[in-house]
């Protein structure tokens, strides 16, 4: 927008240091009982998250005077998450709300104060020790200013352009209520009850589906998202702001380590969401064409988010019930919907020729035309695909962003970019062809250099455990999916599917974690889900209590 202003070199550089790796997302749909095959909703949904030995969530199974809750949790936290109780289901995945601002000031008496407004302030300051092994211990002098933190320790030391101190406002450093959000959810008795609850989710922004036992559907975004301002009108968060000058405020009550009020933020009511869809999915997909609100410009390609629409719609104009496996099917889904995007650019490669066809025993461009585009790990084409899908975009941006003097590893356009680009684009030098070419010619003999023959000789699971011994760390199986599938895996990353869960009314529902729920070498249950994870099948997700466990309430008790 007109409001974006171009940020010092050395800042995007130290900037970057602090960015989550690209790729990562989640699904999540919720579909109505008008068209399930019992008459009862569906609740899916597998956050994609970095994967690790033992997994991040935990799974259990919450039964008390108040409680009778399913599903996973991070280990410690005494409620579900993302699950199921005695009334509904529900799960997350992240909206990508824009809820962090930079602000830069004017400094003043040797760097203790800044300015702001008509006025001085003093920066709240102390100095933290940090100690260090077998060497002198560092002091660290930790900087807060109106806004929040103050990121003070610039490369080599230099200052920028800008300013010489950088403020941070985030909605996660004022004191929010999603822990009570969460555990009024597991108490929860239905939709009312629900949406009453994530009304307290403050932080972080997520896209919330819901069913219930009643046959009620939810979605909305929930999450504290700032309006802000420059000379009272609101702005989009795509610029450092003017500290000093009081721009892009976040409006009356916001208090940084504190009690927040979140006047100012866009209100529950004015964020995206729908009471009762007939079946709605979310993939980080850009969330609406038209928002009330500035939400972000942090949004996943949309290859996800088309194709699950593209199946859901197709069951929901057939005959066929969405039933639980229609949605366990959907949820393994392997169609990379980036090939129908790229397969024109694929068929120019074969016109051209020149891709070394004849020399290396690697998959040809030529057999990706007849290939369906399923990433399944038998298969040699995925493989093809995959690595000139990296090439092609090295290929195109590679030599002018390491030109740019961007930070090492700074991430190149998405192939959403890539593919939608104009086929005379000057990124391509005047030759997409050619360059496509290349890029099919490095991929090959990438693959015939390792010795690869299928894509699952190279896309396996790498979950590593902290402590990264071998022992520890769970068996490299190949597996299924890619950046642009529905069943999102990112071998390299290690990013994927944290949990999969496909929740129902009738008894059905099932779920599975991507290794085991106990993080003891020498438990059966270390990495007992694995396999099924990796080959795409699940377990029982039943809520009936284990033999010998009597639970009794008092009337009022529950």
């Amino acid at each position: 927008g007109g409001d974006a202003a171009a940020p010092d070199p050395d800042l995007v550089d130290w900037l970057a240091g602090f960015e989550s790796d690209p790729g990562i997302g989640s699904n999540s749909w919720v579909v109505s009982g008008e068209h399930t095959a019992s008459g009862d909703p569906i609740v899916a949904n597998d956050p994609h998250l970095q994967l690790s030995a033992p997994p991040i969530w935990y799974e259990q199974h919450v039964v008390g005077p108040a409680f009778d809750s399913r599903g996973v949790a991070f280990p410690g936290v005494p409620f579900v998450v993302i699950g199921q109780n005695h009334a509904g289901a529900w799960g997350f995945t992240n909206a990508g709300a824009d809820v962090i601002d930079f602000y830069a000031y004017e400094t003043v008496d040797d760097g203790a104060g800044y300015e702001f407004g008509d006025g001085v302030r003093q920066f709240d300051s102390r100095t933290e020790t940090i100690e260090v092994a077998g060497a002198e211990n560092v002091d660290i002098e930790v900087k807060r200013s109106v806004h929040g933190a103050v990121l003070s320790q610039y490369p080599d030391g230099d200052g920028f352009e800008t300013a010489d101190e950088l403020g941070v406002a985030w909605t996660g450093l004022s004191a929010t209520r999603t822990v009570e959000a969460v555990r009024k959810l597991n108490l929860s008795d239905g939709l009312d009850d629900a949406e009453a609850a994530i009304r307290k989710f403050d932080e972080p922004t997520q896209n919330f589906v819901y069913a219930d036992d009643s046959g009620d559907t939810y979605y909305w975004v929930t999450g504290q998202i700032p309006i802000r301002t420059v000379d009272g009108e609101p702005v989009r968060g795509t610029r450092i702001f003017d500290g000093s000058a009081g721009e892009g405020e976040w409006g009356d009550g916001y208090e940084p380590y504190g009690e927040s009020s979140w006047g100012g933020f866009v209100p529950y009511e004015e964020k995206p969401g729908v009471r009762n869809p007939d079946y709605l999915a979310t993939a980080n997909q850009r969330i609406t064409n038209d928002p009330q609100h500035y939400l972000s410009e942090g949004y996943a390609p949309p290859f996800r988010g088309r194709r699950l629409y593209d199946r859901l719609d197709a069951r929901a104009e057939s005959e066929a019930p969405m039933d639980a496996a229609f949605h366990r099917d959907l949820q393994t889904d392997v169609v990379d919907a980036r090939y129908d995007l790229f397969r024109p650019i694929v068929e120019e490669v074969v016109d051209a020729g020149g891709t070394a066809d004849g020399n290396l025993d690697a998959p040809t461009a030529a057999s990706l035309l007849d290939w369906d585009g399923e990433m399944r790990p038998g298969r040699a084409e995925p493989l093809l695909f995959e690595q000139w899908l990296r090439s092609f975009r090295e290929r195109t941006f590679g030599d002018d962003f390491d030109a740019a003097d961007l930070p090492e590893g700074f991430p190149r356009p998405n192939f959403w970019v890539l593919g939608t680009l104009p086929v005379d684009s000057e990124w391509f030098d005047g030759d997409r062809a050619a360059v496509a070419a290349d890029a099919m010619t490095d991929a090959r003999e990438r693959i015939d250099g390792e010795g690869w023959e299928t894509y699952g000789d190279w896309n396996r699971v790498r979950f590593a455990h902290p402590f990264d011994q071998s022992f520890l760390n769970y068996e490299q199986l190949p597996t299924a999916g890619s950046p642009g599938t529905i069943r999102n895996f990112h071998s390299e990353a290690s990013t994927g599917a944290s949990w999969r869960m496909v929740a129902t009314f009738d008894g059905e529902s099932e779920a599975v974690l991507p290794g085991g729920n106990s993080g003891d070498y020498f438990s059966a249950h270390y990495d007992d889900q694995l396999s099924l994870w990796a080959d795409g099948e699940y377990k029982p997700m039943t809520r009936t209590l284990p033999d010998g466990v009597d639970l009794t309430f008092t009337e009022g008790e529950r």
